[in-house]
């Protein structure tokens, strides 16, 4: 958010989402933002947001601050921390974890040793369920301790000059999209919007269903604490959300594309749209990318690259 990356379609800004979480209010502010630039919201590989077309950082800033999505300007870079979006909710959770990542994230932007980390190093805080779904550089586990995690970062930090560990656990499986009886009786839902992007609109009206949303990441949010999951998919659907599991669209992500990066020349996200429609359920998952550089692909899909 303070040091915008420049691609063919404008400035990109970087909104990290500690354990993948962002509240109704935040997700507005977002939503007012993207009208800054060319209204393009996406989820990114890590659980977090990206914004696109930007012209002006520093509206973006002061906007995200107020919002809480800023709360340090010296370790923003560095407050990438995943969780599973049912994290001490499902039924194969141990531990409740939501304390920890907040705990975690104060804890990492309390320490300025870590300021040097680097902006791809992860943290992982898993619940029991071993559902974070990417390895991680250091992993909290059931029982674990955020003062052991911030040593292993600061000894990451002094010893390699702010580069990453050896890999860790934690890449296990995903949330799969549909609904999830948690621990507690209630629901969680999980849906993705096609292709992993999001407008203005439909960012506020995501706010609107629910008080917080939770990414993950595959490209899906999770609405969680639900009595009745039925109740969403309706509004869902009017948003233009994924909410069947055997859709064509589960599993499928592209890159940015024609138009929006340099090194594209192709219209990857047409072709991605387009073959949609000929997935059944269950099909192997697909990353389609425009250069041999593969932006946002994840591991265990299958790579379709289209150059010309």
């Amino acid at each position: 958010m303070l040091a915008l990356h420049e691609a063919e379609d404008g400035q990109l800004a970087r909104v990290r989402l500690p354990g993948g979480r962002i509240s109704a209010d935040q997700l507005r502010a977002v939503a007012d933002v993207a009208e800054f630039g060319n209204e393009i919201i996406e989820l990114t590989s890590r659980a977090s947001l990206q914004i696109r077309g930007l012209a002006d950082g520093r509206r973006l800033s002061a906007v995200l601050t107020d919002a809480g999505l800023l709360p340090s300007t010296s370790h923003e870079r560095v407050r990438n921390i995943l969780a599973s979006p049912v994290a001490g909710r499902h039924p194969g959770s141990v531990w409740e974890t939501d304390a920890v990542v907040a705990e975690l994230d104060r804890a990492i932007c309390g320490d300025p040793d870590l300021a040097a980390l680097s902006g791809r190093f992860l943290f992982g805080v898993d619940d029991g369920a071993g559902l974070l779904g990417h390895p991680v550089d250091v992993l909290i586990g059931p029982g674990g301790s955020v003062t052991a995690a911030i040593e292993a970062a600061r000894a990451a930090a002094a010893d390699r000059g702010g580069g990453r560990t050896t890999t860790g656990p934690g890449a296990g499986p995903a949330v799969p999209v549909g609904a999830l009886r948690q621990r507690d009786g209630r629901h969680a839902f999980t849906f993705l919007p096609p292709l992993g992007r999001l407008d203005p609109a439909s960012a506020r009206g995501l706010a609107d269903l629910a008080p917080e949303v939770r990414l993950s990441v595959r490209r899906t949010l999770t609405i969680v604490d639900l009595d009745d999951p039925l109740g969403v998919i309706d509004a869902l659907d009017a948003l233009g959300m994924v909410c069947d599991p055997d859709s064509g669209w589960v599993g499928l992500s592209a890159c940015a594309g024609l138009g929006a990066c340099r090194r594209a020349t192709v219209d990857v996200r047409a072709l991605a749209a387009a073959r949609a429609r000929g997935r059944g359920p269950g099909s192997h998952p697909e990353h389609w990318a425009a250069c041999s550089r593969h932006c946002g692909l994840t591991g265990g899909a299958q790579l379709m690259e289209v150059t010309l």
